[in-house]
C-alpha cells in the first residue's frame, strides 16, 4: 500500500535530517576555509607514501578521531588481538571512518583549488573584470534612459556620473 501522507513523526524527522545535513555542510566548508588559511594543499591530505613524513596526515587523522564518541576512541585504542570478533569489526568499521572522513576533506579541497585556479585572473576565454563591470554600466545607462519615471531626483546628473564612470574604465579592458 502506498503512503498517501507523510506522518507528523516522519515529516518532523526529514526537517531534523535536512538541518543537521545542511548544519555539516557548512561546516566543511568552514574546515575547508580553516585548512587554506593554514596553507594545507589538498595533496596533504592524501595518504604519505612509503618512507615519507606522516607526521601532518596522523594530526589530520587524530582530528577526525577527536569527533567521534569516547566509546569509539577508547575501541580505536585498544590492541586488536584483544578485542571479540564484534569489537574486530566495530574497530575496522571506525578506522575506515577515519579514512572515508579524511578523503571527504580531500576532495572538497580539490574542489575549492580547481575554483580559486578559476577565478585566478581572466583566462584567454574569460571577459577580465574592468570589461564586465563596463558592459554592466553601459546597460544601466541604457536603462536609466529610458526610464519614464523613477525615485531618483536627477535622473539627467545620475546617468552623467554613470557616463564618467564609464569613461575612467579602458574601452580595451
Amino acid at each position: 500500500m502506498k503512503a498517501t501522507k507523510l506522518s507528523t513523526a516522519a515529516a518532523k524527522q526529514i526537517g531534523v535530517y535536512a538541518t543537521k545535513s545542511l548544519t555539516a555542510a557548512k561546516d566543511k566548508v568552514k574546515t575547508i576555509d580553516l585548512l587554506v588559511a593554514d596553507n594545507v594543499t589538498s595533496d596533504m591530505l592524501k595518504a604519505p607514501a612509503k618512507g615519507a613524513d606522516t607526521a601532518f596526515f596522523d594530526s589530520v587523522k587524530a582530528a577526525v578521531v577527536t569527533g567521534f564518541t569516547a566509546t569509539n576512541q577508547a575501541l580505536l585504542k585498544k590492541d586488536t588481538k584483544a578485542l571479540s570478533d564484534q569489537q574486530k569489526s566495530d574497530k575496522r568499521y571506525w578506522q575506515q571512518q577515519i579514512g572515508a572522513l579524511v578523503n571527504d576533506l580531500y576532495r572538497a579541497m580539490v574542489r575549492r583549488e580547481a575554483q580559486a585556479a578559476e577565478s585566478n585572473g581572466a583566462g584567454a576565454d574569460k571577459a577580465s573584470w574592468e570589461s564586465v563591470k563596463r558592459k554592466v554600466i553601459a546597460e544601466i545607462i541604457t536603462q536609466a534612459q529610458s526610464k519614464e519615471a523613477s525615485t531618483i531626483k536627477d535622473m539627467a546628473s545620475f546617468i552623467k556620473d554613470l557616463q564618467s564612470a564609464l569613461a575612467r574604465i579602458p574601452a580595451k579592458a
